[in-house]
C-alpha cells in the first residue's frame, strides 16, 4: 500500500476511534438516579395529660359517743363492789317524789341530764339501809348560784384541788367520821352529792368512771 493509502487508512480508524468514544461517552452518561427512600414522618411525641391521682380518702377516727349517765358509769368500780357485797341492786330515783332529790334546792332548779341513784335491797322494800348518790352537769353561771344558796343555807363551803365542796355540818346519823353530812362537789363542768363527804369520793362523771 502506498503511503497515501496508509494515510487515509489511519485517518478512517482514527475516527472510528473517536466516534466510538463519543458513543460510549453518551451510552455511559449518568444513569437515572436511583429513587431515594421516602423519609418517614416520625410521628410527634404524644403529650399525655396525667390524670390526678386519686386522692386517698380520708381517714375517719370514729368518734366515741357520748358517756350515758347511769348508776354504773357515775360510781366508782370501788363502790359497785361493795354494793355487790352487800347483795344490793340499783335503780333511779330522779322522777320518783319519795327519796333524795338533792339538786331540786338549787335556784335555777336541778340541772338538765341529773341522775339520782339508790342502792339497797330491792326498790320495793321500805327500809333506811340504802346508799345514794347523784350527779349532774352543770354551766358555771348556775354553779355559782347553786352554791351561794347552799352557804345561804348553812353548808360550809371547803376549796380543794379537785374543786368546791358545800358540806352540811352536824347531820346526826348521816354524818362522816369529820362530822360532815350531806355534802356537795362542784368540778369544772359538774355537780356530785352523796349523803356524807367522805362518801362523796364515789361519784365520778360517766366519762372517767373508774
Amino acid at each position: 500500500m502506498s503511503r497515501r493509502g496508509w494515510a487515509i487508512l489511519v485517518g478512517v480508524v482514527a475516527i472510528a476511534v473517536v466516534a466510538g468514544l463519543v458513543i460510549w461517552a453518551f451510552a455511559s452518561g449518568p444513569g437515572e438516579a436511583e429513587p431515594s427512600a421516602t423519609p418517614t414522618a416520625t410521628p410527634a411525641p404524644t403529650t399525655t395529660t396525667p390524670t390526678d391521682a386519686a386522692s386517698p380518702s380520708p381517714t375517719l377516727t370514729p368518734v366515741a359517743p357520748p358517756a350515758v349517765a347511769t348508776c354504773e358509769t357515775i360510781s366508782t368500780a370501788e363502790f359497785q363492789a361493795m354494793m355487790a357485797q352487800n347483795g344490793w341492786v340499783s335503780w333511779e330515783t330522779q322522777d320518783e317524789q319519795i327519796g333524795a332529790r338533792p339538786f331540786d334546792r338549787f335556784p335555777d332548779g336541778a340541772p338538765a341530764g341529773q341522775i339520782v341513784c339508790r342502792w339497797g335491797e330491792s326498790p320495793d322494800l321500805a327500809t333506811d339501809n340504802i346508799e345514794d348518790l347523784a350527779w349532774a352537769p352543770i354551766g358555771t353561771d348556775a354553779a355559782v348560784a347553786a352554791q351561794a344558796a347552799l352557804v345561804d343555807e348553812g353548808f360550809e363551803r371547803i376549796e380543794a384541788p379537785e374543786g368546791v365542796y358545800l358540806a352540811l355540818v352536824g347531820a346526826g346519823d348521816w354524818s362522816d367520821a369529820e362530822g360532815y353530812g350531806e355534802t356537795y362537789l362542784f368540778t369544772d363542768d359538774d355537780v356530785r352529792w352523796a349523803r356524807t363527804k367522805a362518801d362523796v369520793v364515789f361519784v365520778t362523771a360517766p366519762d372517767e368512771q373508774g
